[in-house]
């Protein structure tokens, strides 16, 4: 058991990309950071998975400003079309070009690991962050205008804010007594890496399907990671299903755009939900990334959101520190909560929307679906603006994301 009090400015809970980014941001900043990570770090692997992020340009910018961007460069791969297929045979369908908007690309894909990787080595090397691992929250308290957070190994952590970084059961959440809305989608995510004989020309092609989207994005080379939604009892037969008849069911999926695929990766998966905290604030503590927000993976806008949350919390803190205010005071952190609200709020009504009516066969939702892909191909005003607000957000870009210092 530990029993020595540890003092810090600010308690993290949660080390996640986002909790992992957040830490080394504010670390940067001078802040004394205490991250408490439940896992016991991996270590670096040499081999992706099919589990990736596929960032766009400003959450790009926000890792460039962690100082990992030059080590995970190599291993991204740029997205330069966007397209999205009704999947009914007659390929209806609309793509969207990065090129038209005036930037090279979206953004990049990059596998999960690497980034956690990455981020992993950039927080060891700031001295002002304390990372404990294993290690998890057990609770916290507020007294005296501070946070005594323990551990379950016993620690105790004094400081002015918690920030909860801890996903879906966020304990801090739970501690600050924030109600979430939650709704079980009765769908699993199965992913996976595969290699295929024509090239993938860097294009991301989600495909809309009844039990839900179908997406393979571009990895190195002739290499995609598939991201692939089924209603749950029709996933569990997909995944117990042998290796060369799961890669037949991808093939038959990708049709044929990909020429011949193989599977280089074990699938995983994961059940879907929705998750929308009703605060991101609580006296001295805040929610941000999936702590404050779960998304489907349609659209792939979920760690864009989270990294939005932990830009826009990183200047907010820094900018309050500035002026000498108190970091965790109800004035500062009611400035984050204003900034984050709208952003979370449409994406979260936007991609529920959106997941709903892919994930539907009535007849009448489907042609809607199809008559919207078709309206979007025909009217440039009408593909012009979803493209800026799916793919180029301009809702809450503070100062990180458009490539500018803390």
């Amino acid at each position: 058991m530990q029993s020595k009090d540890i003092n810090a400015d600010i308690v993290i809970s949660g080390a996640g990309p986002a909790g992992l980014a957040l830490s080394a941001l504010l670390g940067q900043a001078g802040f004394d950071i205490a991250l408490i990570d439940a896992e016991i770090p991996a270590p670096p692997q040499d081999k992706p998975s099919g589990r990736t992020a596929a960032l766009l340009n400003g959450s790009v910018n926000v890792l460039k400003a962690t100082g990992i961007w030059d080590d995970l460069k190599s291993r991204a791969t740029p997205l330069k079309i966007m397209k999205i297929m009704d999947d009914n045979g007659d390929n209806i369908g609309v793509e969207f070009h990065a090129s038209s908007i005036g930037h090279e690309q979206f953004g990049y894909n990059i596998p999960n690991s690497f980034l956690k990787s990455a981020l992993l080595a950039r927080i060891g090397k700031i001295k002002t962050i304390r990372h404990f691992a294993p290690a998890k929250l057990q609770s916290y308290d507020i007294e005296n205008g501070k946070v005594i957070a323990r551990t379950e190994d016993g620690r105790t952590i004094r400081a002015a804010l918690i920030i909860g970084t801890d996903g879906r059961n966020s304990i801090v959440r739970a501690v600050a007594n924030i109600d979430a809305k939650k709704h079980d989608y009765g769908q699993m995510a199965m992913t996976c890496l595969i290699e295929h004989t024509k090239p993938h020309n860097f294009t991301s092609t989600e495909f809309h399907r009844p039990g839900g989207p179908f997406t393979f994005v571009p990895m190195p080379g002739n290499q995609s990671s598939i991201v692939w939604v089924e209603k749950t009892d029709d996933a569990k037969k997909y995944l117990a299903m042998k290796r060369e008849e799961f890669e037949k069911a991808i093939q038959d999926r990708t049709k044929g755009m990909l020429g011949t695929i193989t599977l280089k990766s074990n699938p995983e998966s994961w059940p879907l939900m929705l998750l929308s905290s009703e605060s991101l604030t609580s006296p001295r503590a805040v929610l941000a990334a999936e702590a404050a927000h779960v998304l489907s993976p349609i659209g792939a806008q979920g760690l864009n959101l989270s990294l939005r949350d932990i830009a826009s919390l990183a200047e907010t803190i820094t900018d309050a520190a500035r002026l000498g205010e108190d970091i965790g005071s109800g004035t500062v952190l009611a400035r984050y909560e204003r900034r984050r609200r709208a952003d979370i709020k449409s994406h979260v009504i936007g991609i529920d929307g959106l997941n709903r009516v892919v994930a539907n066969d009535m007849t009448f939702i489907k042609d809607l679906r199809r008559l919207g892909l078709k309206g979007m191909e025909k009217i440039p005003a009408f593909k012009n603006f979803t493209m800026h607000q799916g793919l180029n957000p301009d809702m809450d870009q503070g100062r990180l994301a458009n490539g500018q210092p803390l």
